[in-house]
């Protein structure tokens, strides 16, 4: 740690020493709130849905992004500046309120740099408290007691130490041990009933001493951050503010068990329910082709005159197959006499895999798998009896009708009716966001339009929204060179 740190320590110590008089854990003692969850308590490896996103998001991502810092606070006028700002530096027009594509950009932004840091939360809940840690900058080691403090340590490109006070009056003195560490010349200076925080220089780094109290103690973070990282330093030192937390149960004096724990991903899941994430992991066999694309499926661009559900189901469901893969069950759309599309996380590591339609069996071919977006191609070599063409992205309009129709649990084709809610991207794949509901067990299903083309095979939805249900767009299994647009689908 910095000298300034290890001085800083020092100095707590002999506070603490010189603190006469005990002390009450009294159970109904002051402690901070922890902030509600929002997207920025999960991991994303997904477009997050402007739906999902609440002001305490925009706050966080301002954070994270180094346009709003310490001294700024989080209030409308200061969240509204910052946001201006950022649009400014975006070239946009600044707007009182953020279009929801940009919040949703900003969002996806501030969530790369904190991810980018390793962003987690230690958390000591025998002890009672948490602070946010970043761990891809900082290596924690055991605790350790140094006088009447017990501190975790943590050293890297930050250094960063949280002390726990065993002695002392807690928030009755609070000011006294803010008023012993001030400095002529601290950047930063911050006091209120519960804590205080104050920013100072030591040789080449900045060093945030942030204390929040509690009626049986106090806790302490020292986070150090080199001067050549201005940017991370204002980011670090707002999460750092922002995420340091006493819990009611505060006991500094229980025996500490430490732990790092890692934001949990987002509340999301595979239309099969049997993943969490939207993308399977791991490699596509050897030889196999990992694009993830066909040239055997046809464009076709929406026509005028759209069909009743019970016609677009007519049409379209003869080309929806239920796919087995050994214990997995999912759904497959045929767009060629050959072809069919589905998601990788159907048929796993299988090759061979087989399509059930009206009882009778057909084997397929994975002949395409891109594990990453969440494509693959099947082939079969006897003609299929019916199939559907696919709408170009750009020609897929938001609030246009939309059917889905698979196969959940292995059961008979199920049809359900919503729209186009939006256009997302997500690792570089197009995805469509939709309201008609995917039942579950229906990934690889199709998403339809009203005249009963393709607009997307079914993928995952997330749990904690409604309507929030997403299918990676079928023009991403078109191989480039391969058939031109149609005026109308190919399919008998």
């Amino acid at each position: 740690m910095p000298t300034l740190a290890t001085s800083l320590r020092a100095r707590f110590r002999a506070l603490c020493l010189a603190t006469t008089g005990g002390f009450a854990l009294l159970a109904s003692g002051a402690a901070v709130a922890e902030p509600a969850p929002g997207a920025f308590a999960y991991k994303w490896n997904a477009s997050v849905p402007a739906e999902m996103i609440t002001p305490a998001d925009i706050l966080q991502a301002l954070i994270w992004t180094g346009h709003i810092g310490m001294a700024d606070g989080g209030g409308t006028e200061a969240v509204r500046a910052a946001s201006q700002a950022w649009q400014t530096a975006k070239r946009r027009t600044a707007t009182d309120r953020l279009p929801d594509e940009q919040a949703v950009e900003l969002v996806s932004e501030g969530l790369k740099r904190r991810d980018d840091a390793g962003w987690a939360t230690l958390r000591d809940d025998a002890v009672g408290f948490a602070v946010g840690m970043p761990t891809k900058l900082a290596k924690l080691a055991p605790p350790q007691s140094e006088g009447a403090m017990l501190w975790y340590h943590a050293d890297g490109i930050v250094g960063q130490s949280v002390g726990v006070r065993y002695g002392g009056a807690g928030c009755a003195t609070i000011g006294t041990l803010y008023t012993s560490l001030l400095k002529k010349g601290d950047a930063h200076r911050a006091r209120s009933d519960d804590g205080f925080a104050i920013v100072a220089s030591s040789g080449g780094s900045q060093i945030l001493t942030r204390a929040l109290c509690h009626p049986g103690g106090i806790v302490i973070t020292v986070t150090s951050v080199p001067n050549d990282r201005p940017e991370l330093q204002r980011a670090l030192f707002a999460a750092t503010m922002a995420g340091t937390a006493i819990h009611r149960s505060f006991n500094p004096s229980a025996r500490p068990r430490p732990k790092i724990e890692e934001l949990p991903a987002a509340p999301m899941e595979s239309a099969d329910g049997q993943i969490a994430r939207p993308r399977p992991t791991g490699t596509a066999p050897a030889n196999l082709d990992t694009a993830g694309m066909t040239d055997r499926l046809k464009l076709v661009r929406r026509v005028a005159g759209d069909l009743r559900a019970e016609e677009i189901f007519e049409k379209a469901a003869g080309a929806v197959y239920m796919v087995k893969a050994d214990k997995s069950i999912g759904s497959a759309v045929a767009v060629s006499e050959s072809d069919l599309l589905t998601n990788c996380h159907v048929v796993g590591d299988k090759t061979q895999v087989l399509l059930v339609r009206d009882r009778q069996e057909l084997k397929a071919t994975v002949v395409s798998m891109n594990i990453n977006a969440d494509r693959c191609v099947l082939r079969v070599e006897a003609k299929l009896p019916k199939w559907v063409g696919v709408r170009p992205y750009s020609d897929i309009k938001v609030g246009e009708r939309a059917i889905t129709i698979g196969t959940p649990q292995g059961l008979e084709l199920t049809v359900a009716e919503g729209i186009v809610s939006s256009k997302r991207s997500q690792n570089d794949s197009k995805l469509i966001q939709t309201s008609a509901p995917i039942s579950q067990g229906s990934s690889g299903g199709g998403l339809f339009d009203a005249q009963g083309e393709l607009l997307g095979i079914t993928t995952f939805y997330f749990k904690a929204g409604q309507n929030l249900n997403f299918a990676v767009a079928a023009e991403e299994f078109s191989r480039p060179g391969g058939q031109p647009d149609e005026a109308k689908a190919a399919g008998p």
